[in-house]
C-alpha cells in the first residue's frame, strides 16, 4: 500500500475513533444524569401522595416543558435509561472493531 494511501486511512480510522469515543462520553454523561433523575423520582414518589396535586411533575420536553403524573415520568426516564445502555454498548463493540482494525493495520506496516 502506498504510504500517502495507508497515512490517509490511518488518519480516517483514528478520527473515526475518537468521535467514538466522545459519543461514548457524551452517552455515558446523559446515562448518568438519567440515574440521578430516576433516584430523585423514587424519592419524590415516597414522599408524595398519589391524590395529592404534588403528584405530577414538570419535564422539558425539548423547547417546552409539560406537568405530566410521576409515574408516567418515571417510564419515560427508564425508557431513554434502557435506550442509552443500547447505543452504549453499541458504541463500544464499534470502537473494539475499530480500534482492533487499527491495530491489525499497523502491525501490516511493520511486516
Amino acid at each position: 500500500m502506498e504510504t500517502v494511501e495507508y497515512q490517509a486511512r490511518i488518519e480516517a480510522l483514528t478520527e473515526d475513533i475518537l468521535t467514538d469515543r466522545q459519543l461514548s462520553s457524551e452517552y455515558n454523561r446523559k446515562f448518568h444524569e438519567n440515574t440521578l433523575a430516576q433516584s430523585k423520582l423514587r424519592d419524590q414518589m415516597k414522599k408524595i401522595h398519589p391524590t395529592s396535586q404534588r403528584y405530577t411533575i414538570a419535564v422539558n420536553m425539548g423547547d417546552f416543558f409539560m406537568q405530566i403524573p410521576l409515574p408516567k415520568a418515571q417510564s419515560m426516564v427508564n425508557g431513554a435509561q434502557k435506550e442509552l445502555e443500547f447505543a452504549i454498548q453499541e458504541v463500544q463493540q464499534r470502537l473494539e472493531k475499530k480500534v482492533d482494525f487499527l491495530e491489525q493495520l499497523k502491525k501490516g506496516d511493520k511486516a
